[in-house]
């Protein structure tokens, strides 16, 4: 039975990312909800423990690995009125919640944060305060900036600092000024060192860089220099992102010619491994968080809980997904569509809703987790009420069979030197009306051609 999934994802290694579902069409041909949010209310309101992530989606460019909800247009006014309706809403979701209930993580993203003047950011730390202190984690408000914003804007690195904010991500992405033009960061080119210097002085408790592998051009060398580079700056973590090409809105999809196979990336992740498990980072083999700290996974709490613990979450801002109770829902994409539903008197403005079944829940979670390396039994059972080996024993049983899997330390492991293996693995774990659904639909990526590289379809006319 498990074989065509295995055989798909070899085809199509692209379609068999972190990210599930495959495809949006897949939840919105199968799992669409009646409209309107009042059962997700009752669910977020009902949590003893909840998520919460806040979208500020302002950038100064969209860059061509994305394909977040970012806003390149946002005037002093318009960021201000954005500003005040996430006040809004986030003074009215803490109104529906339980007095008690706990908060373990809190992420403000984007878009850039960081570029809020200072006034704005100000009003939404104070908004931030009561919901943090609803939080039992010694870093409970991560915030994402860039190089650019944290090495020229010293004052707004004090004012998070003092703010609350216990733990800043710096996306760095790459230190290589061609990778960074190519996929148009120009911004950030030169930034990295003298950003993460004042993230240092400015007295976070925790310092987080991201960088991405699998970028047009990018050798294992050079994907080696950038993490040396930043964790010999003194960071506390480094989170390693595979270079996804797989959904609609990246630029980056269309314009490249050929796409790294799973053996290409699995090169680039063993060199980046190698270099942070020899400066003192650890994580199990396949991890893309790493931590200088130990019983820490590097990552913020709330995407630990989110990934690791499958805890149910609720987002607020444009575009801000949410999930909760078995419904998973996702804000008006616009800015101002958005705005004007709280400025209209909604609680969680919800423009998709979808119901999602056992089995959907548990992939999403599966695959999340194999972001961290492992598939860890007891964190299963307590987030899904079942066992994994009830709710996924042939996958696993397959998986330990090829020798993707390991037992350790009585979780699953990814095994050591296998990266190249994670599409074929994170299949597995695919229910079988998602591979039926890929298999009539179509992948979204061209296969493997007899060379053994990936093409990128032409892009559609506009």
């Amino acid at each position: 039975m498990l074989d065509g999934h295995v055989a798909l994802a070899g085809r199509h290694p692209h379609d068999f990312t972190v990210q599930y579902p495959p495809r949006r069409e897949y939840v919105m041909d199968h799992f669409r909800a009646p409209a309107g949010t009042p059962k997700v209310l009752e669910a977020v309101a009902s949590a003893r423990r909840l998520l919460l992530y806040v979208h500020v989606p302002f950038c100064e460019a969209r860059c061509s690995y994305c394909n977040f909800a970012v806003d390149t247009h946002g005037t002093p006014e318009r960021q201000a009125r954005y500003v005040r309706a996430l006040c809004t809403a986030l003074g009215r979701l803490s109104g529906a919640v339980r007095r008690d209930v706990e908060v373990p993580g809190i992420d403000l993203g984007g878009g850039t944060p960081t570029l809020l003047g200072m006034p704005l950011l100000e009003s939404l730390l104070e908004a931030l305060k009561p919901w943090a202190a609803k939080s039992a984690s010694p870093f409970p408000l991560s915030v994402e900036t860039t190089p650019a914003v944290a090495a020229h804007e010293p004052d707004k690195l004090r004012l998070l600092a003092q703010g609350g904010v216990s733990r800043v991500s710096l996306g760095v992405q790459s230190t290589a000024g061609a990778v960074l033009e190519a996929v148009r960061r120009t911004a950030q080119v030169g930034q990295a060192d003298r950003a993460l210097a004042a993230l240092r002085r400015a007295g976070f408790q925790r310092v987080n860089a991201d960088l991405i592998f699998g970028l047009p051009g990018q050798g294992p060398a050079d994907f080696a220099a950038d993490v040396a580079r930043v964790a010999d700056a003194g960071v506390d973590s480094v989170t390693t992102y595979d270079c996804l090409y797989r959904g609609k809105g990246r630029a980056l999809t269309r314009v490249t010619p050929s796409l790294p196979t799973p053996s290409e990336y699995a090169r680039l992740y063993d060199a980046a491994y190698e270099v942070l498990t020899a400066r003192g980072f650890h994580a199990p083999y396949g991890s893309l968080n790493f931590s200088r700290h130990a019983g820490e996974t590097g990552t913020s709490p709330y995407f630990e809980g989110r990934l690791l613990d499958g805890l149910p979450y609720v987002g607020v801002g444009n575009y801000a997904s949410t999930l909760c109770g078995g419904h998973w829902g996702f804000a008006p994409y616009k800015v101002d569509a958005w705005v004007e539903q709280v400025e209209g008197g909604a609680v969680l403005p919800l423009s998709d809703l979808y119901a999602l079944p056992p089995q959907e829940r548990v992939a999403k979670q599966v695959l999340l987790s194999l972001s961290f390396g492992r598939l860890d039994p007891a964190r299963f059972q307590t987030a899904h009420g079942v066992s994994l080996q009830q709710a996924c024993g042939p996958a696993v049983a397959r998986a330990l069979e090829e020798g993707w899997l390991v037992e350790a330390a009585g979780e699953y492991r990814v095994a050591p030197g296998r990266f190249d293996a994670l599409p074929r693995l994170r299949s597995l774990f695919y229910p079988a009306r998602a591979i039926s659904w890929l298999q009539s639909n179509g992948p979204s990526l061209s296969p493997l051609t007899s060379g053994g590289r990936a093409t990128v379809p032409a892009a559609a006319p506009r």
